[in-house]
């Protein structure tokens, strides 16, 4: 592949990124969900369902990548999230059925979310300039969360109107995303699925796969935090603790989107002034501070709260998958496929506890969840400078 075609890739990818992240209905499923006289255990269950559908459906999309090109798995995973997306306004009183429309949107997610990247990794390692990919990697992150605050503030203010409508309005986007994805060019070799394939692959990359353990865990348990604060815990405090309006609401899912564009924008800057370890420190710290100030309730301290977190999201996944990138090809596909698997697996289960623990107490919840989050993270930020210091010694 030639880099004068890989240079008319990347607008592409980008245009790919920001449509199909388009969630108009994503600020408004809590209240949605509430509306439907759900309770929080309820609400938990349709949420995680998402989760456990792309944890579920990975081994599956693992095989449809080895059978069809990566822009047929997006294509087909983009139409799953628009049947999705319809049946959840469709279905709407039933919480069965809720469940089934987030598993299928959780598998068409499964089949997006880790191939967009693997395209840009195979672009970028035939350019043959390492750093491209981190650099294209945090401007499409930060241009996904300007799609998010965008679309945010637009899905609160539709939802003023009719709670449904910014259901029905995301489809269109998904639709044209997956036509977006037919029109990426790449380098495709089909290969059969056999049992004799997954041996080999464990044989292998597997062992090395291990090198980048700390980085997996890392990236998997704090973008599984954030997300389960996006999802439900801001939702359910600013609704149910602040009683503050959809609009207004709108308003404070938009600092979270905007402060994380910032980041991703200047994530370069930042790793070149101060370095990147205090990068990988302040994703967790963020995290912490935030629970400490949704629990004080006070009024001013809802403004920070999606500010920190805003930051922590711009900056986890670039971090992680920049230290991915440096790995071989085999190495860096498995580490991928294993971030994104994990993430699916802790988001569910952080959702499922905090859902749980809100039946009890929505403040004790919060305590205990993510202060336990805290200190595993922290934990993992140590276990990664204890792995440096011995690779240092033994170079």
């Amino acid at each position: 592949m030639e880099n004068k075609t890989i240079g008319k890739m990347i607008p592409l990818f980008y245009a790919y990124r920001v449509i199909s992240r388009f969630y108009l209905y994503l600020p408004v499923m809590v209240v949605f969900l509430l509306g439907q006289n759900l309770s929080y255990l309820e609400i938990g269950l349709v949420l995680a369902a998402y989760g456990f559908a792309v944890m579920v459906s990975k081994p599956l999309v693992g095989i449809a990548l080895d059978i069809w090109p990566k822009r047929a798995v997006l294509f087909t995973g983009e139409w799953m999230k628009c049947l999705g997306v319809a049946g959840l306004a469709w279905d709407g009183d039933s919480v069965a059925k809720l469940i089934v429309a987030q598993a299928v949107i959780g598998f068409g997610f499964s089949c997006t979310q880790g191939t967009d990247s693997m395209l840009l990794s195979q672009w970028a390692e035939k350019s043959g300039d390492s750093s491209a990919y981190r650099k294209i990697e945090s401007k499409s992150q930060s241009y996904i969360f300007v799609a998010v605050l965008i679309s945010g503030v637009a899905g609160a203010l539709l939802a003023e109107i009719d709670i449904r409508l910014p259901f029905y309005l995301t489809v269109p986007f998904n639709f044209v995303a997956s036509f977006v994805a037919l029109g990426f060019r790449e380098e495709f070799r089909p290969r059969l699925p056999q049992i004799r394939f997954w041996r080999n692959r464990e044989a292998g990359p597997v062992r090395g796969a291990l090198k980048p353990a700390h980085v997996v865990s890392f990236y998997a348990v704090n973008r599984a935090t954030i997300m389960a604060y996006y999802v439900l815990a801001l939702p359910l405090l600013l609704f149910v603790q602040a009683n503050v309006s959809v609009g207004y609401f709108g308003v404070f899912l938009g600092l979270f989107s905007l402060t994380a564009f910032l980041a991703g924008q200047r994530l370069d800057r930042l790793a070149r002034r101060l370095g990147e370890g205090p990068l990988w420190a302040a994703v967790p710290c963020c995290i912490l501070v935030s629970s400490l100030l949704l629990m004080a309730d006070r009024p001013w301290a809802y403004w920070p709260a999606p500010v920190l977190l805003g930051f922590a999201a711009g900056v986890v996944r670039p971090l992680a998958y920049g230290f991915f990138q440096k790995e071989a090809e085999p190495v860096r596909k498995a580490a991928m496929e294993s971030a994104e698997f994990w993430f699916a697996l802790f988001n569910a289960g952080f959702v499922l506890a905090i859902a749980a623990l809100f039946e009890w107490s929505i403040r004790g919840g919060l305590a205990a969840v993510m202060a336990a989050v805290a200190v595993v993270s922290l934990g993992q930020l140590f276990w990664k400078g204890k792995s440096s210091a011995r690779i240092s010694k033994t170079a």
